[in-house]
């Protein structure tokens, strides 16, 4: 007859089950969670670059 698992055992399991998630990490996984952050960006440049203030109509920058 089975029994209902107690809390330490499902405790136990949790912690086995992170510990080898943590463990068994393939290596081109690990190289894409590695990345570069994101540049950062002021945001009124942003807007600015969305929006293109600052450019007149023939695409020439405002002097």
């Amino acid at each position: 007859m089975k029994h209902k698992r107690t809390e330490h055992e499902k405790k136990i399991d949790t912690a086995n089950h992170y510990d080898c998630l943590e463990t068994d990490v393939r290596e081109d996984a690990r190289k894409s969670f590695q990345r570069q952050p994101y540049p950062t960006v002021d945001v009124a440049q942003y807007l600015a670059q969305k929006f293109k203030i600052g450019v007149d109509a023939d695409g020439q920058e405002d002097s």
